[in-house]
């Protein structure tokens, strides 16, 4: 069992891969495309107004590529496990900060710490994506629905899945 199934299980980190794929080959699809999306143990949810013959297009190829090895394409920059990670370092770096003795002397370290912070952000959170929060062995999975929802003025297009 890897680190990553302990914390969000098999089935949410193979969605989350495809999730990131997905989104990866739809933003070729369609320029200045802006969503967001959110993975679970059925499938992964896309928050924003796209046809859904796209999304079950770009579904299909991102498992199909990822099932034939291309893993680089679960992990993606704009993922908000690199945010998680960003904040994490944050607050690390501002209760060492808060350690030191002299109220004066906490402004520059704090100041250097949220820049470190936040320059290490994403990096370091590629490195949890690949290794934590999203699995790229997709084998025996596959897309069962797509499906195009209205919610007020909001548009979802939610990706079923299911492993065999």
């Amino acid at each position: 069992m890897r680190i990553g199934d302990l914390f969000f299980g098999r089935r949410i980190r193979q969605n989350h891969a495809l999730e990131h794929a997905t989104v990866t080959i739809l933003a070729t699809m369609i320029p200045n495309l802006r969503v967001s999306a959110r993975s679970s143990g059925q499938g992964f949810i896309i928050f924003g107004d796209v046809d859904r013959g796209k999304v079950r297009a770009a579904a299909q190829m991102a498992l199909e590529r990822l099932q034939a090895g291309e893993a680089e394409l679960a992990i993606h920059p704009n993922c908000g496990t690199n945010l998680a990670v960003g904040m994490v370092l944050a607050v690390i770096g501002g209760l060492l900060v808060m350690s030191l003795g002299r109220s004066r002397l906490r402004v520059i370290p704090a100041v250097a710490g949220a820049l470190l912070a936040g320059s290490l952000g994403r990096p370091l959170g590629q490195v949890v994506q690949r290794h934590v929060t999203t699995l790229p062995d997709l084998h025996g999975v596959r897309v069962t629905e797509v499906m195009r929802r209205k919610f007020l003025r909001f548009v979802v297009v939610d990706v079923q899945t299911v492993q065999d």
